[in-house]
């Protein structure tokens, strides 16, 4: 934590085309990240919510793109941030790596499609939830989206 009581987590799922979800950057309960003998504990209950948005908004996402006959391999990176003073989640930014660039329309109906997601809805009016679309290039390098 900062000196403000403000303090900002990350968190990186990918979502394979079989539908698994996979952690990529895991996070430790224990700010100090060891337990005991040094073991992490597993995951903070923000950590939790961050990985339970992350699950259902890019479940939702890879069923759009199932159904457009689009590339489903999906990165999402979740960041956070904590307001210390007030005991909360100040904001939560998902950024949704697609190997596909989407049209205009699509992006539309994508977006429409995710704020159905159980999860997101229960965050809505509490926490902030901002998406942002990315495109990976074969090799799952970011790419911005105009670089198509």
């Amino acid at each position: 934590m900062s000196d403000h009581g403000d303090d900002a987590a990350s968190l990186t799922l990918c979502r394979t085309t079989e539908g698994r979800v996979r952690i990529l950057h895991p996070c430790s309960a224990d700010p100090t990240g060891s337990a005991g003998e040094g073991q992490p504990l597993g995951y903070n209950p923000v950590q939790h919510l961050a990985i339970a948005l992350g699950c259902c908004m890019t479940e939702f996402a890879r069923r759009f793109l199932e159904r457009r006959g689009l590339p489903q391999t999906l990165i999402a990176t979740l960041d956070w941030k904590l307001d210390g003073r007030h005991c909360r989640i100040s904001r939560m930014d998902l950024t949704l790596r697609l190997a596909t660039v989407l049209s205009d329309e699509d992006r539309h109906i994508l977006d429409r499609m995710m704020n159905h997601c159980p999860v997101h809805q229960a965050m809505h009016g509490n926490v902030p939830v901002h998406i942002h679309l990315e495109r990976l290039d074969d090799e799952g390098r970011r790419l911005a989206e105009n670089d198509g």
